[in-house]
């Protein structure tokens, strides 16, 4: 049996879906990758900036408020500062934050790299970073499967997940070892 590993990258952040003012409709926002941080006396607030994707209004995602500066990790304020990518992404990806902000998170654009696989083939996929992506869509995509294809295969014992998710609604926030059967 094969061991095939594939790694669920993420390409962009993820939108997040809020009434636009300006457009007057919910609209997708995309992370624009750069925090506005706000001194207030002895406090700081740190908001993450989006963009609607239809008419470029902004909106400010809540990150920290009103905290003292000195209870940030320098590297992390250095970050906020300095429009860390790496940072931005990990305050993007947070799918409880972008809910607190009233937003509704998306699905991120991913690219899942390694090797095709043939039965019998045992495969983890893991991601990156946990995410909302589903385990099926990543299965069907890299198997070249339609939906029904998918579903023929896990009736009939051909796709088996030996991490005892249900891969018809597990999400990719962690490690998933699924079993690719012949017959």
């Amino acid at each position: 049996m094969n061991h095939i590993t594939w790694t669920a990258r993420i390409r962009s952040a993820p939108p997040a879906g809020r009434y636009c003012k300006r457009c007057g409709v919910k609209r997708d926002f995309t992370s624009s990758g750069l925090f506005r941080v706000n001194a207030r006396q002895k406090s700081l607030d740190v908001w993450l900036v989006y963009k609607c994707a239809a008419c470029d209004a902004t909106w400010n995602l809540p990150v920290l408020s009103r905290v003292h500066p000195r209870s940030i990790p320098p590297e992390r304020l250095r970050g906020f500062h300095e429009n860390d990518p790496g940072l931005a992404m990990e305050y993007a990806l947070d799918t409880a934050l972008l809910r607190r902000g009233g937003a509704e998170p998306g699905v991120p654009e991913v690219d899942i790299i390694g090797a095709d696989a043939a039965p019998p083939a045992r495969i983890t996929i893991i991601p990156e970073a946990p995410m909302t992506l589903k385990a099926e869509a990543v299965l069907r995509q890299k198997l070249g499967l339609s939906r029904k294809g998918f579903e023929e295969m896990l009736t009939g014992g051909r796709l088996v997940c030996v991490s005892r998710h249900d891969l018809r609604k597990a999400k990719l926030s962690g490690e998933i070892i699924v079993e690719l059967r012949g017959g």
